[in-house]
């Protein structure tokens, strides 16, 4: 039979089924589908087991009873010997509550000595011919006698949240810090990443504290069913269980499948797969001091994740460039900017130079890829860079042209925030760069901001300029009545006689 079909025949809830398994009462054969599949010699065991703890043998005293180490007779008569003992004790404790009700004594005139020593006293003999007055209450199973399980969906899911979301961000914040672009990661590795870091990780985190930082928050626990911290291979077991019966593997369909039944289970406030055989405590919920605690916790993530963002996007070199520390500069950000893709990078002169191809990679060149026809000019002042501009000029051609608008935002970057006053959140410095992506391309613009400008003049003819495609269109067929030229200026304040 199954869990729900033994709890209505025994009328013991399955909670307290859980419990008696755990402690090894009750060994029931496990289906092929891996579900648990109780006999009707199961049945009349936890009936008797029922009955015995209904009576108040201990448990510890049923496993001596079922191995045969302790005879019925004498458990009962240990535990007739402690009712009589507790039966004197409340008559004892009837007999002084009564006297003491009856001296008329106030809190402040009473002397508790003579009373103290009539309960030490020995015990009472019974009364003879001594009745109830009325019939008392059929004890219940002890509450101890179940494994506590919080089934709350909302309190649960919110702190998995947490976990998940607050992973998510300390791994952008790793790949920032280390000089990698975090948008240039994908989605989908960062979860992959997760999962396997998580896999390990929370296990981990409930074989040395019982909890997870997001479980904390909102005041979860999880223990085993002895009241101690979970073993990492207990902790490991869970989470693959998890993993199958509330995400499904990640499979399509029947992961939402796994999660409604997860749901499920929780209304109807029953526990999941991977909580068997532990215990899944919660605090008293404090609306208040929860959500006050989640939103600070999750504020500290956010302001850290961006800080480490807003730090990886810094320049190695601050404050007065030389050409080769522009380059260098140049270079760090084109690799953060473009993944490490980038085919051309600038010498320690500040001048272009193709970027070596990995070993055994072979390359075809279409198209003259073997040079750059744009080159920068610098504007020194006491040896430090102040202006940087970036010019080419092509006529008679039928090939379009490369705007290098990439090429100008990472040389910006480069130059404008190496400065020393520059606003180290990114949201701060993020004005002169973005106003590039709404630039007159066509006709030419300048767009001033972080103490700097930056100026595009075109000189054309049959020619089409695309900002937003980065290629200038050659709008003529032949090759003898076209021209095209450009010349980019990045100007400090000041520099290049320019005056942001």
């Amino acid at each position: 039979m199954t869990s729900k079909e033994m709890e209505a025949r025994s009328g013991v809830p399955r909670a307290n089924i859980r419990y008696y398994e755990s402690e090894g009462l009750l060994s029931p054969a496990r289906a092929k589908n891996g579900y648990r599949d109780y006999s009707e010699q199961d049945l009349a065991v936890l009936e008797k087991i029922k009955l015995l703890r209904r009576l108040g043998v201990p448990v510890e005293e049923l496993k001596e009873l079922q191995r045969g180490s302790r005879s019925l007779p004498e458990a009962l008569d240990r535990r007739l010997a402690e009712l009589r003992g507790e039966r004197g004790t409340l008559e004892r404790v009837e007999q002084v509550c009564g006297e003491l009700r009856r001296s008329g004594e106030t809190f402040e005139t009473l002397e508790p000595g003579t009373y103290l020593s009539a309960l030490d006293a020995p015990a009472l003999p019974p009364a003879e011919g001594a009745v109830w007055w009325k019939a008392p209450a059929a004890p219940a199973l002890p509450e101890a006698d179940a494994l506590p399980v919080y089934t709350g969906l909302t309190r649960r899911l919110a702190a998995r949240f947490f976990d998940e979301w607050g992973l998510v961000f300390v791994l952008i914040a790793v790949i920032a810090l280390t000089g990698n672009n975090p948008s240039l990661a994908g989605g989908l590795a960062i979860r992959f990443a997760f999962q396997a870091i998580w896999l390990f990780l929370e296990p981990l985190l409930l074989f040395l504290f019982g909890t997870t930082p997001g479980k904390a928050l909102l005041g979860l626990r999880i223990t085993g069913g002895n009241g101690e911290r979970l073993s990492y291979s207990e902790g490991f077991t869970r989470h693959l269980l998890l993993l199958w019966h509330g995400r499904g593997f990640f499979i399509p369909i029947w992961s939402w499948i796994q999660m409604y039944r997860t749901a499920s289970r929780c209304w109807n406030d029953e526990p999941q797969p991977w909580d068997e055989g532990t215990a899944y405590t919660a605090a008293p919920f404090r609306p208040l001091r929860h959500a006050g605690a989640f939103v600070l916790a999750a504020c500290l993530v956010l302001v850290c994740g961006e800080a480490a963002n807003s730090y990886s996007q810094l320049p190695p070199n601050r404050g007065d460039l030389t050409v080769a520390e522009f380059a260098e500069n140049y270079n760090r950000q084109s690799a953060y900017i473009s993944g490490g893709d980038a085919s051309w990078l600038l010498d320690e002169a500040g001048q272009w130079k193709r970027k070596p191809d990995p070993p055994g990679t072979v390359v075809i060149n279409v198209g003259g890829g073997w040079s750059r026809e744009d080159s920068f000019r610098y504007t020194l002042e006491n040896g430090a860079v102040r202006a940087v501009t970036l010019e080419r000029t092509v006529e008679n051609t039928d090939d379009w042209v490369d705007v290098p608008v990439n090429t100008i935002a990472t040389a910006a970057t480069a130059l404008i925030w190496a400065r020393e006053d520059v606003s180290f959140w990114t949201s701060g410095r993020k004005g002169l760069i973005s106003g590039l992506v709404d630039a007159d391309w066509e006709n030419g613009f300048t767009v001033r901001g972080n103490g700097a400008v930056i100026t595009w003049e075109v000189e054309k003819r049959n020619f089409y300029v695309s900002g937003d495609s980065g290629i200038a269109f050659p709008t003529d067929d032949g090759k003898t009545d076209n021209f095209f030229s450009y010349r980019c200026t990045i100007a400090l304040a000041g520099g290049g006689g320019i005056q942001p």
